[in-house]
Order: structure tokens, then sequence, then C-alpha cells
């Protein structure tokens, strides 16, 4: 996960991405930005976050890694095969949109979500 991939970098180089079950925009009452809500399933133990990647220029499909990781800091990820319950988490958007929307990337599946100049 950490290093260049796709022309960026992770921010998030200490977790484990792993997958998701449904990625949303939201708008929250009395918020001016645009909010990416992710659900997951993560095991005891660990917390989850919404990473955006790091890029030189805007990239057309900015990427945010759906994130495992342990609050300690320890990076022993072998029990994280027993996922156990579901958890949400969301970033606002203002200022890591691609100039067509954003990617959210899991372990095995991405999905490119689509975001028009009105919805900004």
């Amino acid at each position: 996960m950490s290093g260049m991939a796709g022309g960026s970098l992770s921010s998030a180089p200490q977790g484990k991405v792993i997958d998701f079950e449904h990625a949303e925009l939201r708008r929250v009452p009395f918020q001016v930005s645009l909010y990416l809500w992710v659900r997951a399933k993560i095991g005891d133990g660990f917390e989850m976050r919404l990473a955006p990647r790091v890029y030189h220029e805007r990239p057309d499909f900015w990427g945010i890694e759906v994130v495992a990781f342990t609050p300690t800091g320890m990076r022993d990820f072998s029990d994280s095969t027993a996922m156990a319950g579901l958890t949400e988490r969301s970033v606002p958007l203002a200022g890591i949109t691609g100039v067509r929307g954003v990617n959210v990337i899991g372990a095995s599946q991405t999905l490119q979500i689509e975001i028009d100049n009105g919805s900004l």
C-alpha cells in the first residue's frame, strides 16, 4: 500500500486496505461540503479510516483507500480475516475530488463515483 500507486502515494502507510460493502455520497445537514460515506466489516481491535491518496497533480478520479489499522500502531493483520462488525466512516470531499470524481479503493474492488460541478 505504501509507495507509488498510479502516480499517487497512500496517506495511510501503516494500515491495510480492506474491502468495503457500500459507498455513497451524502450531504450532511448544515454542512456545505459533500461527504463520502463508506461501510465495511472490520475485526475487533481494528479501526477503519478513509485515506485519500496524495497526488502531485489533480487526477480524473481521486483515490480514497478504505483502510484498517490498529490504534496502537501494531502491524499484525494475521487475524484480520475474522471480520466482525459493520463500521461506517465518512470524509468531507472538499479538496480531495478529482476532475471527474472519486475512486473508492478496497482490497479487491474499486468504485468510481462521478461528481458533477453542481454537487460540490
